[in-house]
């Protein structure tokens, strides 16, 4: 009963927050992203806009300030600025990769030489600026390059997740190292000193997140012929089984960690808010099983059945539940 009153308060807190924190924070990245397009006479394209103004906004209250709340305190202005030129980077690598705007070679070029790498076009001198902004601000380059690779060999590897001949273990390493490093670079650009439980969050995180994009996408991967762990599944609750796993190990990492259990609490709510999503969607897979030993071919489903819509009163309840359930330490 205890933490039933703290879930309610916790969330409802973290609820409120979130609207005036995101409301907030979309009229700073859009100032901050028309300032960058006047200053370097360009324009970014709509949905890169539209991706670098919601990403900031959505991961600014749901992560930078869950991570920086351990240590007693919200998210600082410099630290916010840094989490838009983040979202302008990476927005813009990943155009670099799936319009093929570069050759591979240019975008380790613009990556690991940003200061001998000449820019052509708009994009690129606005990913090169909010680059040098970030290496300029780090206190420790060398690991954060260091991750910085991992993310871009991943990002190479996944490549392969176009030919159907690619095996499960590789696709496991391809989601986990691209979700994981993504989002572990963004343990740098906060002024704090993490321990390794604290990164081993960072990463664990962002490989659920990984996963759970990949559960919410089946329909859309399997139109552009892109393999991944979510679209081969066979068996629902084995997917569960995996998936939770990942749940457990993440709860095993917070209460390893040296804060109070206030603080630990209200943190495992928080991530659980993210990562508990995925199992909305595995939930509708597993009703597509239905009382069978395995799913039918999921490419030969249609898009409403594979759809998960957050919108619909049940899923956001199902959300809510496993969010009780798992949120708890």
């Amino acid at each position: 009963m205890l933490y039933f009153f703290k879930f309610c308060f916790i969330v409802i807190r973290f609820g409120l927050r979130l609207v005036w924190v995101r409301k907030r924070a979309i009229k700073q990245a859009m100032t901050y992203v028309e300032q960058i397009e006047k200053k370097l006479q360009g324009k970014f394209d709509a949905a890169t806009f539209k991706k670098v103004v919601k990403s900031h906004s959505v991961y600014l209250a749901i992560v930078n300030d869950a991570f920086t709340l351990l240590h007693g305190r919200t998210t600082s202005a410099i630290e916010q600025e840094r989490s838009i030129h983040y979202f302008i980077c990476s927005s813009l690598f990943d155009n670099f990769f799936d319009n093929q705007q570069l050759t591979l070679a240019q975008i380790e070029a613009i990556t690991f030489q940003p200061h001998h790498f000449q820019p052509t076009s708009f994009d690129e001198s606005a990913f090169l600026q909010s680059h040098l902004f970030l290496l300029n601000g780090m206190k420790d380059t060398t690991e954060y390059l260091g991750v910085l690779r991992k993310e871009f060999d991943a990002q190479v590897a996944s490549m392969e997740q176009f030919d159907s001949a690619i095996t499960n273990q590789a696709i496991e390493h391809i989601t986990f190292e691209k979700g994981g490093n993504a989002v572990l670079m963004c343990r740098y650009y906060l002024d704090i000193i993490p321990t390794k439980e604290e990164e081993a969050c960072w990463y664990l995180l962002g490989s659920m997140i990984q996963l759970s994009n990949d559960l919410f996408d089946i329909y859309k991967d399997l139109q552009e012929n892109i393999q991944t762990l979510a679209n081969r599944t066979v068996d629902a609750h084995a997917m569960q089984s995996f998936y939770l796993r990942q749940v457990n190990s993440m709860k095993q990492k917070i209460q390893l960690l040296p804060y109070s259990a206030t603080r630990k609490e209200a943190f495992s709510i928080s991530m659980a808010a993210t990562y508990t999503l995925g199992l909305v969607a595995i939930r509708q897979l597993k009703q597509i099983q239905g009382n069978l030993k395995s799913l039918p071919a999921l490419a030969h489903l249609p898009r409403k059945q594979l759809i998960v819509d957050m919108e619909k009163p049940k899923n956001i309840c199902y959300w809510i539940k496993f969010l009780y359930r798992h949120g708890k330490l």
